[in-house]
């Protein structure tokens, strides 16, 4: 007991002589974002925001052309969620042009979220009947625009991105989901929102297990080149595990710290990549520092991170910003109760 008030008293001496300094480094509260999109999309959005639609389109035909997937997933999901919120310029591109590969998978996107949104993210206990309802039907209307983007866009990943989101909510079956990832493995085999979509069917909350989500994260990390995105994911299957049993780190450290190094691989290789690049993988490690109780190395993160906070991890623990700024704060505190 008088240990314990001991380290006590003598982390909040070291916050009064280093906290300040420490908080100081890092942005203001109200300066954080969720979810910030990529700078390159900036121009698109503000322009729907107005009701045009033609930067959107030529932002995403740009990405389609030079085939950069990792790019316009996020422009796309940065996309279809302002279009879920203001929707005349989607509207407006629909009255325009019909058939475009470009608009279908943004408006895909659009509907995912929106089921998903209708659905919540609780547990299926928590779950209505009528949302429910209102998620499956959503679901069943976002079905042609996934297959519309799909097939106006071969050899783009993104839409079975789309598709692997959406065998979820269907529950579909195992056959129909080894198709979908068979046809991600023709197109690009190491897109990483599309194998994280994945990894969560396989993970035991939904269709799999722990493990046999892990091996499908293993492979995919070892496959890959190490500059490459999908060295994530198994940092994120550890955090899924986290997220499901507080003691899960402790069940595999080896694996954990593999995991980390990975991610700090990946970091480092992207170093001047941009905060679309990096911001999800530095918000992940900084909960499982946190978690392992390496708060020096979670505030090192935190510079890095600046202002992009992101909704995977700290939506899982409530709501995302607010979780993001209660753990920095606390990462505060005890980064110098160690210096």
């Amino acid at each position: 007991m008088e240990e314990s008030m001991f380290k006590k008293i003598k982390a909040a001496k070291a916050y009064l002589d280093h906290g300040d300094d420490l908080a100081g480094a890092l942005v203001p509260d109200d300066a954080v974002v969720i979810d910030a999109p990529p700078d390159a999309a900036r121009p698109a959005i503000d322009a729907a925001l107005d009701g045009t639609y033609e930067p959107a389109a030529e932002l995403l035909r740009q990405t389609r052309q030079a085939s950069a997937w990792e790019d316009r997933d996020l422009e796309v999901a940065s996309l279809g969620r302002l279009a879920l919120r203001s929707p005349q310029w989607l509207e407006t591109w629909q009255g325009s042009d019909p058939d475009n590969p470009d608009l279908a998978v943004v408006d895909a996107r659009r509907l995912v979220e929106q089921a998903w949104e209708q659905r919540s993210h609780n547990d299926a206990s928590q779950v209505s009947k009528e949302q429910f309802a209102a998620f499956h039907e959503t679901l069943e209307r976002a079905t042609q625009r996934i297959q519309q983007a799909v097939d106006g866009s071969p050899g783009d990943p993104v839409p079975w991105s789309l598709a692997l989101r959406h065998a979820r909510g269907t529950e579909c079956d195992r056959e129909t989901f080894n198709g979908y990832l068979g046809a991600l493995e023709s197109t690009d085999p190491h897109h990483y929102g599309a194998r994280f979509e994945a990894m969560q069917y396989l993970c035991a909350k939904w269709f799999g297990s722990h493990e046999e989500m892990f091996e499908f994260a293993q492979a995919s990390v070892e496959a890959a080149p190490p500059e490459a995105q999908v060295q994530s994911l198994l940092l994120d299957s550890v955090l899924e595990h986290l997220a499901s049993d507080g003691s899960a780190l402790a069940d595999n450290p080896d694996r954990a710290e593999e995991a980390i190094a990975r991610a700090r691989g990946f970091l480092d290789a992207n170093a001047d990549a941009g905060h679309h690049v990096t911001a999800r993988t530095r918000n992940v490690l900084t909960r499982i520092l946190f978690h392992l109780e390496r708060h020096r190395e979670a505030y090192e993160q935190l510079q890095a991170i600046g202002p992009h906070a992101t909704s995977f991890p700290w939506g899982y623990w409530g709501d995302a910003r607010e979780e993001f700024l209660t753990h920095r704060s606390h990462i505060v505190t005890l980064a110098a109760g160690a210096s």
